[in-house]
């Protein structure tokens, strides 16, 4: 079986919004294409600029296209009154023809009857791919990366926990009289500031006014969306929509500021 390619993902930006080409990947038989809108638009412009992406893409890339359009919050964009979500597209082989559908069920018939597997690097020559045993390997070398830090941070635990300790019973056992009189008034002198924390007569440090303090918030908010979980869900969501909207603006400016 040959190895899947996974095509990068082709973004460019058309002031108003910005377009997401993502190829096939694995086994799949189509491509898809997001349009993404920095502003409120109306579904009628919606579908102009559908209509001239699908020409743009079909005419570069004669690969099939699912496609769907998307407001700054990440909302999909439909026909009014439509439960409809994505468009998908194809060139008829017969007539050369774009032909268009909102049931997906009609490319799946397309595919079916017309479709054959091309040459995915001569189809996407301009685009940089990586084989699907790349793929592999980059997340079998996260994942041991990931497994290194853990490693790394059980040692630093078992040095604070059982080594130090016992390496501070060693010295006071087998060093000299004066260095295990420096280790007792080590643990002394902890065990007085522990007593000092316990009688609230400490002073604590800034770190521990900034944690109690985060802490009496978060207690604080806690009580109020407890109170009123509808605001708390409200809230929730615009926050959501404000995040998504951070994200596209980010996406678009890097565009925007990418040279051609």
């Amino acid at each position: 079986m040959a190895d899947y390619l996974h095509f990068e993902c082709v973004k460019e930006h058309r002031g108003s919004y910005f377009v997401e080409y993502r190829p096939p990947v694995s086994n799949q038989k189509f491509a898809t294409l997001d349009l993404i809108f920095l502003k409120s638009v109306s579904w009628e412009e919606v579908s102009i600029f559908v209509e001239q992406e699908i020409r743009f893409w079909l005419g570069r890339y004669p690969v099939p296209l699912m496609v769907s359009a998307w407001d700054d919050a990440e909302a999909m964009l439909r026909p009014l009154g439509s439960g409809r979500g994505s468009l998908v597209a194809w060139v008829s082989p017969k007539s050369g023809e774009i032909k268009q559908s909102w049931d997906v069920n009609d490319l799946d018939r397309y595919l079916e009857q017309y479709f054959v597997t091309p040459d995915w690097q001569e189809v996407y020559a301009d685009l940089k791919f990586r084989t699907h045993d790349e793929v592999k390997s980059e997340a079998r070398k996260r994942a041991s990366e990931q497994v290194k830090q853990v490693k790394l941070l059980k040692l630093l635990l078992i040095l604070w926990l059982v080594a130090i300790p016992l390496g501070y019973a060693l010295i006071e056992f087998f060093g000299p009289e004066w260095l295990g009189f420096i280790g007792l008034g080590f643990v002394l002198w902890k065990a007085f500031m522990l007593s000092l924390r316990i009688w609230g007569r400490a002073k604590p440090s800034p770190k521990e006014l900034e944690k109690a303090e985060k802490q009496r918030k978060m207690d604080h908010y806690f009580y109020h969306c407890e109170r009123n979980p509808t605001g708390f869900w409200r809230l929730k969501n615009e926050n959501f929509e404000n995040d998504s909207r951070e994200r596209v603006r980010k996406d678009a400016n890097q565009m925007e500021s990418k040279p051609d």
